[in-house]
């Protein structure tokens, strides 16, 4: 199937990458790309004979989606966490999909949980709420068929065109919020957006991330730097000061007084915010 690329980006993915690698179909252009792992995820992958890409350093999500982009000659290309599974068919759905909207330029399959409920990325801070995805379509209905305004980045069906077109994913975006950009830069350029949910792929969620205290504040101190990163890109007024104000809200919830977790991820989230510079972020200066 060289009518695709398939792009996924590990970071101490070891636990997850065997099965996500055994759900590829056979005779995909397949290209792995690893952030800097300090687990076996790298020798998992080339015991497989797959396509590996070493980044000497973890310069973040979309910065490693582009390098595994970098070079593709098929029309399409495919980014998927490798905490996700593809479900049989899944290419052939998207190929289909892509084939009869031609105006559109990226998709989202149907992201499933292990339950087997929808994980949609409907809402966006740099989105207008009137612009929100229905979560009516949070439904795994493979009739799902429609264009929306925000795509997920845990599946995203990308025409290569499209995705050149406007530049790739953001590298100056570590992690989170990538999508959200991608989605509204890919619409200003003139593409629509679509959600196919005749193709499916099965999401666990998180297995990068790790559980523990250290794990749970990189990721609110990124969630909240990236967020205030693309909403000052998008022309979000006063980004800020609205993230003091989220911080002070995580900061005042009555978790934060009974779970050790949610006080690390509040305090993490106001320290990022607090220390956050729009001059520096995504930078080595």
């Amino acid at each position: 199937m060289q009518t695709a690329r398939i792009v996924t980006v590990t970071y101490n993915s070891a636990e997850v990458i065997g099965p996500f690698l055994d759900s590829i179909p056979a005779g995909v252009d397949l290209v792995v790309v690893d952030n800097a792992s300090a687990d076996t995820t790298c020798e998992i992958v080339q015991s497989r004979g797959v396509s590996l890409i070493q980044q000497s350093e973890n310069l973040g999500f979309g910065a490693a989606c582009n390098a595994g982009a970098n070079g593709a000659t098929q029309p399409y290309v495919l980014f998927v966490n490798p905490d996700a599974r593809l479900e049989p068919g899944c290419m052939e759905a998207l190929l289909k999909a892509a084939e009869t909207h031609t105006e559109a330029g990226a998709f989202n399959p149907a992201i499933l949980t292990q339950s087997g409920a929808v994980r949609l990325n409907r809402r966006s801070c740099i989105l207008p709420r009137a612009l929100w995805t229905d979560k009516a379509l949070a439904t795994p209905d493979p009739a799902i068929s429609t264009e929306v305004r925000v795509l997920s980045g845990a599946a995203l069906f990308c025409r290569r065109d499209a995705f050149e077109q406007v530049g790739g994913f953001d590298p100056r975006i570590f992690l989170y919020h990538e999508d959200d950009d991608l989605s509204v830069r890919l619409s200003e350029a003139g593409w629509r957006l679509r959600l196919e949910h005749s193709a499916q792929v099965t999401h666990i969620g998180g297995a990068s991330a790790g559980h523990s205290l250290q794990g749970a504040a990189f990721k609110a101190a990124a969630i909240a730097q990236s967020r205030l990163y693309v909403e000052g890109k998008h022309r979000i007024s006063q980004p800020k000061l609205r993230g003091y104000l989220r911080a002070l809200g995580k900061l005042a919830s009555p978790l934060t007084l009974v779970s050790s977790r949610k006080r690390t991820q509040a305090i993490a989230y106001a320290k990022a915010v607090h220390r956050f510079d729009p001059n520096t972020y995504g930078t080595k200066g």
